[in-house]
């Protein structure tokens, strides 16, 4: 184990608090008794900031911003206090390190041994540790490891063969859900002496999903569909079903229970908006929390103090929002912004019915000029909340269309399904159906539409604009990748499982042929923007390399019929999250035909 003490490099520096206003919030974690919170916060500049908030009677007040020094991408927080977090970050070569994080920059670095990498929960309160530690990786057990501010810095608390999954820290108890054969069962471990034992040995496969009271919340796994279900912590009381109906279409997902058990959050996604609902487990008595249409993000703490999750909307980037303890409605701690566009929802005829899009901007009737705008994922949508990328395309004028096409979350199974096997197939339909529908609505003598799109959504355009070469005025693609069996074999294990779960290998077989973005180069009639960070370990550089190496073949000149932009410090987020990023500035520029994507030296460039 090798410890030093460091301050943050001068560059590193330049993260720390400057006036920027916040842009973006996110990896928000609770401490194990819900009194605190930390997130990592990005702001205009695209310095990336640890943040620490108190959660009190009078609503969150923030207590630390300070530079990160690190890239957020893999990076763990933890509160400790007002004064410091606990961070992990993965350097070169992947190995992982752990600080305390304080206002001055000042950090004690602890290398983590073993070589097997810890997800960290909060250490119970009153303890003398810093956090708990949870091994992943492919091994066939999991170690739960104490973290200590003193020596011994790590400490094998337990080690439980199969995998230990979520945990939610009740005193010197945590609850888990333990995934043993390919089966799931709640179980409990005690801090204490190392011991495990199962929560309900005879109820069959469950998921863990909240607790409070000594009551924990479980998802019965059953053929007929998820139940949920209350156990009690100690095991002397039969499992309890929980009744109700939230009244909402979408996914639910329960959130937490209050400190007394009697309540149960729970967030109901509805396509690009969320919905927060009270209900009574035992009555089944539902009551909708009144709330700013926007996002919540599927994590929350409930306090005497009230209940507490992330919310953002087009007006507001993500921030704490806050129920006290008998309020009907969400309180938000920071105003609308007015210099920040708002949105709106509305539906598009797509090939085979109707799709959901957030829509910025002025009217797309009559606008000067539209971006139709593809997500990333493909298990992703566009949502209500606040994009920092499509708020700087906004602000520059045209209208934009976000569009959560077949193969989006948020609409039902049917619709997030519809691309299995079949990339580019369905999704592609619908978006070249909106794409001939604007056309034909804007009238004569109006700019087509733009394509803008990002990860898999570029990949996406970048197929659109193959199909329908004379259906589009422009298409910028961030970290494309060439094809579902190109991406297969050329990405990291987490992206081959993504293939393989949603079948991207299986060819799609029509007039246009096989969905690779390379031997549908020479279709690629409009003007082309491709913006890759050389450091992306999801869709691998050489994929835009390749694009740009082939369009150059042809006979395409690079800086003029194309473009391409390498960034040596990036990865898979290329864009970052400030709206003064100057790679924002020239997407934006190019989407919205103001010339060259950047001024020599603006941003690295690389041409074939």
């Amino acid at each position: 184990m090798s410890v030093h003490t460091s301050v943050l490099p001068p560059d590193d520096r330049r993260a720390a608090p400057t006036g920027a206003e916040v842009t973006a919030r996110t990896s928000f974690k609770f401490s194990a008794d819900g009194l605190r919170a930390a997130c990592v916060a990005t702001d205009t500049d695209g310095h990336h900031l640890a943040e620490v908030w108190r959660l009190g009677p009078s609503g969150p007040r923030l207590e630390l911003r300070t530079g990160l020094g690190t890239d957020p991408t893999w990076t763990q927080l933890l509160p400790l206090d007002g004064t410091s977090a606990l961070i992990s970050w993965y350097g070169q070569g992947g190995a992982q390190s752990l600080a305390r994080l304080t206002a001055d920059g000042h950090r004690e670095t602890v290398s983590v041994p073993g070589g097997r990498p810890l997800r960290l929960l909060p250490a119970p309160e009153g303890s003398e540790l810093l956090a708990l530690g949870v091994s992943g990786g492919a091994a066939p057990d999991t170690l739960v490891m104490a973290v200590r501010e003193d020596r011994p810095r790590f400490e094998e608390l337990a080690r439980v063969p199969g995998a230990l999954l979520g945990g939610i820290v009740l005193g010197h108890r945590v609850v888990f859900t333990r995934l043993l054969d390919e089966v799931s069962h709640p179980v409990v471990l005690d801090l204490r002496d190392g011991t495990l034992r199962d929560l309900t040995p005879r109820s069959g496969p469950a998921h863990v999903l909240a607790a409070a009271a000594g009551q924990v919340l479980l998802a019965r796994l059953a053929p007929e569909g998820n139940q949920l279900a209350l156990a009690d912590l100690d095991g002397d009381a039969p499992l309890r079903a929980v009744h109700g109906d939230t009244g909402l279409a979408g996914a639910v997902h329960p959130l937490a229970l209050d400190p007394d058990g009697d309540r149960l959050a729970l967030l109901t996604t509805s396509g690009a908006r969320s919905h927060l609902t009270l209900l009574d487990p035992v009555s089944g008595a539902a009551r909708h929390i009144d709330m700013p249409p926007g996002n919540l993000l599927p994590t929350a703490a409930w306090t005497g103090h009230g209940l507490w999750l992330p919310h953002s909307d087009p007006g507001r980037p993500r921030t704490l929002g806050w129920m006290p303890p008998a309020g009907t409605a969400l309180e938000l701690p920071e105003p609308a912004r007015p210099g920040h566009r708002p949105a709106r929802l509305e539906t598009f005829p797509g090939a085979d019915g109707p799709v959901e899009a957030v829509v910025y901007g002025p009217d797309w009737r009559t606008a000067r000029q539209v971006v139709l705008a593809l997500h990333g994922g493909p298990n992703s949508r566009w949502t209500l909340g606040f994009d920092p990328f499509l708020q700087a395309l906004a602000a520059a004028g045209p209208a934009v269309v976000a569009l959560n096409q077949r193969g989006s979350t948020g609409y039902g199974a049917a619709h997030t399904l519809a691309i299995k096997g079949a990339w580019g197939g369905p999704d592609l339909a619908d978006v070249t159906a909106v794409g001939r529908f604007l056309i034909r609505e804007r009238g004569t003598g109006r700019e087509r539409p733009a394509l803008y799109g990002i990860s898999y959504g570029a990949f996406l355009a970048l197929i659109a604009a193959a199909a329908e070469p004379d259906g589009w005025a422009a298409c910028a693609a961030v970290a494309p990748f060439l094809s579902g069996p190109r991406l297969h074999a050329d990405g990291g294990a987490q992206v081959r499982s993504m293939v393989e779960r949603l079948d991207g290998l299986t060819a799609v077989r029509d007039r246009l042929g096989p969905r690779d973005v390379e031997r549908l180069a020479p279709a690629l009639e409009a003007p082309l923007l491709l913006v890759h960070g050389a450091r992306d370990d999801s869709t691998p550089v050489a994929h835009s390399r390749a694009l740009a190496a082939r369009l150059a073949a042809l006979g395409r000149r690079p800086g003029t019929d194309f473009h391409y932009l390498e960034l040596p410090d990036r990865g898979h987020s290329a864009l970052g999250t400030g709206t003064a990023d100057p790679v924002v500035a020239s997407v934006v520029r190019f989407l919205t035909g103001q010339g060259h994507p950047g001024p020599p030296g603006s941003v690295p460039t690389t041409s074939a």
